[in-house]
């Protein structure tokens, strides 16, 4: 569900497809979404261009000024606020470590435990969308910081390293969902029917369904 209301001008964030990148609102217009007041809106994204979304269908969040990078508060929500601090700050210890944990970390949707373990299933499934490859190095590489450009502040071999280390952490949080689900095999075909082909090879992996 989107927040709010969104206006021209405004900066959001697809929490289901954070690869696009943070996209400024260009059109926004009300409309009846399943008989419920809501909008169309119309989001130029850095990646992907001008999308036209339904907040009743998509699930947009506000993207307000972000937090100071070095600042010691819980839960910021991503790196793009580092993309204006100076080199020297960028390789200080507090900076770099703030980096590596933010870079290697699972989304919360996939961990949080308030969620049913289909939808944090589905949702970690979703994540076998980011591969190694160009493309999909750098989608993941933007879903993960909020930059733009993640290769201002990253050569690739960085990027392949956290990446790496990244889908180690993707690979032993499925195991435990998949532990979590147990025998559901009506579960797991649903959710494979719609889930990426790498997912698909990795459930099977696991679990040896068919």
């Amino acid at each position: 569900m989107a927040d709010d209301c969104f206006g021209f001008g405004d900066r959001v964030r697809n929490r289901k497809r954070p690869e696009w990148g943070v996209g400024s609102v260009v059109k926004a217009e009300n409309a009846s979404v399943n008989g419920h007041a809501g909008q169309r809106l119309s989001v130029r994204f850095p990646s992907v261009g001008v999308k036209t979304l339904s907040t009743g269908h998509a699930d947009l969040e506000r993207v307000e000024t972000p937090e100071p990078v070095l600042a010691e508060t819980e839960g910021t929500s991503g790196i793009q606020s580092w993309e204006g601090i100076s080199d020297s700050d960028w390789l200080a210890p507090v900076a770099q470590r703030k980096i590596e944990e933010h870079m290697v970390a699972l989304p919360a949707e996939a961990r949080d435990p308030f969620s049913s373990v289909r939808d944090r299933l589905a949702f970690t499934l979703g994540l076998y969308r980011f591969d190694r490859s160009g493309r999909g190095l750098i989608e993941w590489a933007v879903a993960q910081t909020g930059m733009a450009d993640p290769m201002t502040r990253f050569n690739r071999h960085e990027l392949e390293q956290y990446f790496d280390r990244w889908a180690a952490e993707r690979s032993t949080h499925l195991t435990r969902l998949l532990q979590d689900a147990g025998d559901d095999r009506t579960l797991l075909r649903e959710l494979l029917a719609t889930a990426p082909p790498a997912a698909q090879a990795a459930v099977r992996r696991f679990t040896g369904i068919r």
